[in-house]
């Protein structure tokens, strides 16, 4: 790896002592961010760092110093930041720290974020990684605990971490190079906050005709029924024909899983001029901007199509990003306007409202889909937490291999019954039961693999892992005899076929999730567990509950049982427990 920083050190000695009192073995990049913010303070206690040269002092100032100015153009002080963080920490203060002779080491986490601060260092030609580059580091990536300390601060991590990359640069051994993770060397012109209104009502009217005629028609272009994309391409031209300043546009969405930005529309035909880091930049901050070149070296981006200035807007709606809408312009003549900028935003509202609505809409017909498919086999619970995972676009084929609860149950001499009765009513007879044994089963957060004839195979604690799944799986059990015995008095009443179940209950490890195609998916459970609860099932009589033996060390607290013991086919004698009920409480 490249050197690291004297400082680095000093602040790595820091987040080390961090996650010692939170009861950490491990630092995470929360620590290391309060270790790069204690710096000014760690340098203090170790007396100016005595052990050290002169040199390696003063460069240790230079980076707390840097690191403070950083701070202090982000509105942000360094005991503000260390108190959100450590308040979001989630460290077991309570427990006694870690003996002081315990090794400290990086999580993967903390990690990747010094590989990633070294190329943050190389791409600024510094022959050292410093503190700004391990900070800038840190504030790239999605970290949950450090995202929540910003939000508790209410300041914006893009704008500290572009503090950090402009230190960096001024610390460099060299000019730098063209690398997109350095910040663009642009200089913002005039800025709009992207989730207001760009025309509040005390503003007045659009300056020029053709900018009121697009406002008037923009609402109609989206609201009518054509095609998005086509819609998005005829806005777009436009845009560019009413500013005409602008020789490249182009609509931006963001995937909602992969986050990657999606090209809806551009103009002119050919390559889009776009370049990803300004985009990001405005989606992050929410502030819809002019920009200009500067006068140093540009992105290379930038450099390679020969963009002098644009406009950069994000797509906003309802408190969401949902893309970016940009005008470039090549001439290095070219003036863009703040009235240039408000038209723009208010564009950017109207296709954030219709990407929105395209974005309903097609989670709706995800759970439309999905209810045709899977409806009849999940309890409504486990069925209102499948339909949020559609409506993400986070349903999708495999599986996983755990511990669940498996129910069969099967109807007494169904075979024999059934020779005596017509086809409509072994239908019927059968449809009767089922209603009151899959309610009694739903009622419990069961799902229902399967029906196997007279039989029906239920799983619990899948698709959605439930820790009560043992418990649940005797109480639906026994809810399906007493479902029995409730429809075979009415049967009997009116002098209908009546019949008993048996069931057996089992659990152990196996394979359960989504198997088939995106266009026919089924949910299925695959195991040994799988075929030893038939053996019990097999073995319960009619109107019995047998449960196994591994089930009961789960439930022992709550089941009222007798032991007995079963012959199955080919593997011997089973053991096995008569459920009798559920203790009081």
């Amino acid at each position: 790896m490249t050197n690291l920083s004297p400082a680095i050190g000093l602040a790595w000695q820091a987040a080390a002592s961090e996650a010692l009192q939170q009861g950490s073995e491990w630092i995470e990049p929360h620590h290391l961010l309060i270790g790069i913010n204690s710096l000014e303070k760690a340098f203090q206690q170790t007396s100016g760092g005595a052990h050290s040269s002169a040199d390696e002092r003063a460069e240790i100032r230079a980076e707390a110093a840097a690191i403070s100015e950083a701070l202090a153009e982000s509105g942000i002080d360094d005991q503000s930041i260390r108190r959100a963080l450590r308040a979001v920490g989630g460290g077991n203060t309570s427990r006694a720290p870690l003996p002081p002779a315990t090794k400290m080491r990086r999580s993967a986490e903390s990690q990747e974020v010094f590989t990633r601060a070294e190329a943050i260092a190389k791409t600024q030609e510094s022959n050292q990684v410093r503190l700004v580059h391990l900070g800038a580091a840190l504030l790239e990536r999605s970290e949950e605990k450090i995202d929540a300390a910003f939000g508790k601060l209410g300041k914006q991590k893009v704008d500290l971490r572009l503090a950090f990359l402009r230190r960096g640069k001024a610390q460099g051994d060299g000019a730098g190079d063209d690398q997109p993770e350095r910040e663009p060397p642009i200089e913002i012109a005039y800025s709009l906050d992207a989730s207001e209104s760009p025309y509040p009502l005390d503003g007045g009217p659009a300056k020029s005709e053709m900018r009121a005629a697009l406002l008037y028609e923009l609402p109609l272009l989206f609201g009518g029924a054509g095609n998005l994309t086509e819609v998005l391409q005829e806005s777009v031209r436009r845009i560019q024909r009413v500013i005409p300043a602008a020789t490249h546009a182009a609509l931006l969405t963001k995937d909602r899983i992969t986050h990657n930005l999606l090209l809806l529309a551009h103009v002119p035909a050919g390559t889009p001029l776009v370049s990803q880091t300004l985009a990001r930049r405005v989606m992050d901050s929410r502030k819809a901007c002019i920009w200009i070149r500067g006068q140093e070296e540009a992105t290379a981006s930038l450099n390679a199509y020969g963009i002098h200035s644009g406009i950069y807007a994000p797509l906003v709606w309802q408190g969401e990003v949902l893309g970016v809408f940009l005008l470039n312009s090549q001439d290095p003549k070219a003036v863009l306007c703040p009235e240039d900028l408000r038209l723009i935003v208010a564009l950017a509202h109207h296709a954030a409202m219709a990407l929105a609505g395209v974005q309903l809409q097609n989670d709706l017909r995800r759970k439309s889909e999905l209810l045709e498919r899977m409806l009849t086999n999940f309890s409504p619970r486990i069925r209102s937490a499948l339909l949020d995972r559609a409506s993400r676009g986070a349903l999708r084929l495999g599986g996983e291999k755990s511990e669940v609860t498996v129910l069969c149950s099967d109807v007494r001499g169904f075979t024999k019954t059934s020779e005596k009765l017509t086809t409509d009513e072994v239908v019927d007879l059968l449809n009767d039961y089922f209603s009151g044994l899959v309610e009694a089963i739903f009622q419990h957060d069961g799902t229902i693999d399967k029906f196997l004839g007279d039989g029906i195979l239920a799983v619990f604690g899948s698709p959605e892992r439930d820790p009560g799944q043992h418990c649940k799986a005797l109480r639906a059990a026994l809810a399906m005899q007493q479902a029995m015995k409730n429809r075979n008095e009415g049967r009997r009443a009116r002098g209908l076929t009546t019949c008993e179940i048996g069931i057996g209950v089992h659990s152990g490890e196996v394979f359960h999730g989504f198997i088939g195609t995106a266009d026919r998916m089924e949910f299925t459970v695959i195991g040994d567990a799988v075929n030893r609860t038939a053996r019990y099932c097999a073995g319960a009589a009619g109107g019995e509950i047998l449960v196994s033996p591994h089930l009961f060390q789960h439930a022992w607290n709550v089941a009222e049982v007798e032991p007995t013991r079963i012959a199955t086919k080919h593997e011997g004698e089973f053991e096995a427990y008569r459920l009798k009920g559920l203790k009081a409480g």
